[in-house]
């Protein structure tokens, strides 16, 4: 092993799991490792809804965050259907046919076929919803190509307030209403991206126990994406959004830093202020210049 490059702390792991697979493979039982079939999410639900006439549904959060191609792999063949059953049935491999021959025998399913009850093909019943969430603000992981993508039925949900929850930005001497913060940002962002893609969401912020969000939790969650994900891609319609006036009276342009003070441990309340000011008062300002 030395000549292959291993180190000598290396040789040693490697014979310790030699020796451990070594007394596992003297035991008792004929000696052999077993690998046994163990379902998972797609699995249960496929065969819960073959064994009822009920509805399933398989909840699939955030299907942007996955490597779609990789995930489905030949499911995406069952993802074509004609009145709610997988047109184009594939072939399931020998240990999840042995598992569903099991687990399918007794099946009454009026959709059912002998193929399916036996495991030998796979086809999605109709009775199977596959239900998945994308928050389009996050930057997919992986990229959906459209032949995946248009074999979806897509609901837009809209930004909406939540009253209940009541949300406040609140800062040592005033608040802020948070679903109010929201529209104004959302149209700035609209604005400047012509795209509801970067716009925030009611709980893309959660508050704390009473109903507020810090200072703190503001300027690291909400600033920081709004700096790092949205106005540096974009040249900013409003200079004035963007600048501000130091102690010398001078006008600066405004940074992500200067959220914070010198020392970069509290957050500048006064410099957060002005920018909340700003956004909230933007429409106002942009109706004004065109009077």
């Amino acid at each position: 092993m030395v000549a292959c490059g291993f180190t000598e702390s290396m040789n040693v792991e490697i014979s310790k799991g030699v020796a451990i697979g070594q007394e596992y493979l003297n035991k008792d039982e004929d000696g052999k490792i077993i690998y046994t079939f163990t379902p998972q999410a797609f699995t249960n639900a496929y065969v819960k809804a073959w064994n009822t006439e009920e509805n399933v549904y398989l909840i699939i959060e955030e299907i942007n965050r996955g490597n779609c191609a990789q995930i489905f792999g030949d499911l995406f063949q069952l993802l074509d259907r004609k009145n709610g059953v997988s047109e184009y049935p594939i072939d399931a491999d020998a240990d999840l046919a042995n598992y569903l021959s099991k687990k399918l025998a007794g099946s009454t399913h009026k959709d059912i076929t002998d193929e399916i009850r036996e495991g030998k093909k796979l086809k999605l019943p109709s009775n199977l919803y596959i239900w998945a969430t994308m928050n389009t603000s996050d930057q997919s992981l992986f990229p959906i190509d459209s032949a995946f993508k248009r074999r979806w039925d897509w609901t837009y949900m809209k930004i909406k307030n939540h009253p209940e929850e009541n949300y406040k930005i609140k800062l040592s001497d005033k608040e802020y209403d948070w679903w109010e913060f929201i529209q104004r940002i959302n149209e700035i962002i609209a604005s400047m991206t012509s795209s509801a893609d970067k716009q925030l969401g009611y709980f893309f912020c959660k508050a704390a126990g009473d109903g507020t969000i810090s200072p703190e939790t503001f300027v690291s969650k909400v600033i920081f994406y709004l700096w790092n994900d949205v106005f540096k891609d974009y040249g900013f319609e409003d200079a004035s959004l963007f600048r501000y006036k130091n102690d010398k009276d001078e006008m600066k342009d405004l940074t992500f830093p200067d959220f914070y003070d010198e020392a970069g441990e509290k957050v500048n309340e006064t410099r957060l202020k002005d920018f909340l000011d700003k956004v909230l008062n933007w429409k106002k300002d942009k109706e004004e210049q065109n009077n």
